[in-house]
C-alpha cells in the first residue's frame, strides 16, 4: 500500500499538471480509484498511478478543449546541458508566478526533472516520448523560466526600494 510521502508525491505531481490544488486532489482521487482494483498486478505502483494521472489528465484537457500544445520542429533548439536550468536563482514568490506562466506538458517536465531528478532519458521513458522532445521542452523551460525570471521584479528588489 501507498505510504503518506508517496501520496504527497503524487499530490504534487498532480499539482504540477494542474498548477491546481483542487483539481490535483480530483486527480489523484481518480487515479487511486482506477489503480486499487489493479493494484495486485503492478510491481512499481508511483509510475504506473502517475501514467494514469497523465492520461487523465489529458482527457480532461482535451474534453475541455484546454490543452495547449507546443509543436516539436526539426529546427527547435534541443537544451544539451540540463544544469543549465540550476543556475537561475529565484525566489519563491517569484518561481509561483512563473509556475502560473507554464503549460502543463512544461509543468510535468519540471517535475520529473526538478522534483524527481530525473535525467532526459529517464524522463522520456517515463513519458513515452522521444529523448530530442524532452530535451526540446527542457530547452524551451529554460528559455521561457530565464525570459520570465528577468520580468519579475524579484522579492528583495521590492522590499529594498530598488525599483
Amino acid at each position: 500500500m501507498l505510504d503518506k510521502t508517496q501520496l504527497n508525491g503524487l499530490y504534487r505531481y498532480g499539482l504540477s499538471l494542474t498548477n491546481n490544488s483542487a483539481s490535483a486532489e480530483d486527480l489523484l482521487q481518480s487515479a487511486l480509484e482506477r489503480w486499487l482494483p489493479r493494484r495486485q498486478h503492478s510491481r512499481e505502483p508511483l509510475p504506473y498511478i502517475r501514467r494514469i494521472m497523465r492520461n487523465l489528465h489529458i482527457d480532461i484537457c482535451r474534453r475541455n478543449a484546454i490543452i495547449d500544445f507546443e509543436p516539436i520542429t526539426d529546427d527547435t533548439p534541443i537544451l544539451l546541458d540540463t544544469q543549465s536550468l540550476e543556475q537561475l536563482t529565484i525566489d519563491r514568490q517569484q518561481l509561483q508566478l512563473i509556475v502560473d506562466q507554464l503549460n502543463s506538458a512544461e509543468r510535468e517536465v519540471l517535475y520529473y526533472w526538478a522534483v524527481l531528478e530525473y535525467t532526459a532519458s529517464e524522463i522520456a521513458a517515463e513519458l513515452d516520448e522521444p529523448r530530442g522532445t524532452v530535451l526540446s521542452r527542457l530547452y524551451r523551460l529554460k528559455e521561457k523560466s530565464r525570459s520570465l525570471a528577468e520580468n519579475q521584479p524579484r522579492q528583495s528588489d521590492l522590499q529594498g526600494g530598488t525599483l
